[in-house]
This record gives C-alpha cells, structure tokens and sequence, in this order.
C-alpha cells in the first residue's frame, strides 16, 4: 500500500460510508509497518501524524515491545477489515512551526486513502486541510519579533496542528 499511493482526484472521492468502520492509520506507521525508510521531512514528521490517529490494533502493531500474542490479535484484527484508511501529509505549510519567519497562518493538506482488503488497492481518496487555530497563531505571530523562531513557539504551532488535525479528520473509527 505504501508504494500504491495514488495523486489526489485519481480515484473517486470518498463518501462518509466508504469511511464508516475502517481502521485510521498514518502513512507514515504503514511505512514503519512495511520496514520502509522515513524520510526526514515535514510530511512525515512524528509531530505531523500524531498516533493517536493510528487505531488501537495498529498502535500495538507498531510497537516493538508488544508482546506475540498482542500482536497476533491486533493483526487479526486488521485482516478483518473490509478496507484501511490511510491518512498521508501531503504539504505542510506551516512556515512559524517549521521555524521559517513567514508570518502566515500554519495549514496543513492531507489526503486520506481508502485501501480495499480484498486487492490492497485504492479505491477512492478525500483531500482534507486545517490550519493553526486562529488564536495561537496570531499569539506566534505577535511574539515572534526576533530573526529565529523560537523552538517554544515552534512547539506550541506544532502541537496546535497536531491537535486540529486529531479534532478534524474525517474518520473511520472513533478514536481510541
């Protein structure tokens, strides 16, 4: 699935019934589970794809401590699945998180992908942004009066898009 992403509107757009039931997980956990590189980017930073939107099952699949059994159950649990939705930071446009002095607004486009389990293939997409919360970022912005973003700042921008992103998305299951 990781190397099958498909351009957005390449595929149908997504209904909030082919969403409905199908566990959530970021690209990049479907990269970590594949043993595949993380590029060193914004898209796939760790801040940028929270785990919380990863299900329960995928959560103990991901981690290394998990004992057998977990794991056994957690990837029963994924193969009973009619389909995945993986969610892939597509652009971050977030110049103050990133700790560029462009005072605008943080935004954030994503594309969330309905796998079928039966092929692994695509079968439709749905394009979703959100931004800073109007508040911290005009909070960033009136603090930030010096040539270098301060990392705190970066942080509160950071967690703040992190938050509206987990608050936002389109999902298939409640969050866990």
């Amino acid at each position: 699935m990781a190397g099958d992403v498909p351009v957005p509107a390449s595929q149908p757009h997504c209904t909030p019934a082919d969403l409905a039931g199908a566990p959530d997980l970021t690209y990049r956990t479907l990269r970590q589970l594949g043993n595949l590189p993380i590029a060193a980017t914004a898209e796939l930073a760790d801040w940028i794809n929270p785990v919380q939107l990863d299900v329960p099952a995928v959560r103990v699949l991901a981690d290394p401590a998990a004992d057998a059994t977990a794991k056994r159950r957690a990837a029963a649990e994924m193969l009973n699945a009619r389909a995945w939705l993986v969610h892939d930071v597509q652009f971050v446009g977030a110049p103050l998180a990133l700790g560029v002095k462009e005072l605008k607004i943080g935004t954030v486009g994503t594309l969330i992908i309905r796998y079928d389990r039966e092929t692994g293939k695509p079968t439709c997409t749905q394009l979703f942004s959100f931004q800073n919360t109007r508040a911290t970022n005009d909070w960033a912005i009136k603090i930030s009066d010096t040539p270098v973003i301060d990392p705190r700042v970066q942080k509160v921008l950071r967690d703040d898009l992190a938050a509206q992103y987990l608050k936002l998305t389109p999902r298939g299951q409640p969050a866990g």
